[in-house]
């Protein structure tokens, strides 16, 4: 499943990069986000507890960013697995300075197996778009929260 969309908000580039970042953010914004620890080795243990239709279960995995270029671009690799089946998931992101504020770009490739893909690409398909957007409503309150500006816009595209 390959997904994609962009988000514009009226903060400049750093402090959408920070709070992108911001591991305290991430733990409230993430759905179904339990727990997230940081590693040593740079990666994040996740675990999540979501639901898909009549599917529901708690997944562990992980999480690494790699490929920085601090503001511009980054690669966030995640994996994880529970009851309902496995993702793997890969996306790029990418960050632009615009009048008024930046924009983020996102491509993501996802494969989904076991019991969650039963429920077929139609609703996996809803549901990420759902997700995507529930992330970045709430990437804007918890900015708003810190003080800094929201996001003013965002488009998701499913393939």
């Amino acid at each position: 499943m390959n997904l994609e969309g962009e988000a514009k908000f009226s903060m400049e580039v750093n402090q959408l990069w920070d709070s992108l970042l911001d591991e305290e953010i991430l733990k409230k914004v993430i759905p179904g986000c339990h727990e997230l620890i940081l590693k040593e080795n740079g990666e994040y243990d996740v675990v999540l507890k979501l639901g898909v239709a009549a599917v529901k279960g708690e997944y562990a995995g992980k999480v690494k960013i790699e490929g920085v270029d601090k503001p511009n671009y980054y690669i966030l690799h995640a994996s994880g697995s529970g009851s309902p089946g496995h993702v793997v998931a890969k996306m790029h992101c990418r960050l632009f300075e615009m009048e008024g504020g930046s924009r983020l770009e996102w491509n993501c490739d996802a494969e989904i197996g076991g019991t969650i893909a039963s429920v077929g690409n139609r609703v996996l398909g809803g549901v990420a778009k759902f997700l995507a957007g529930k992330f970045f409503k709430d990437i804007q309150k918890a900015v708003k929260s810190a003080s800094l500006e929201t996001p003013i816009d965002s488009a998701i595209k499913i393939e």
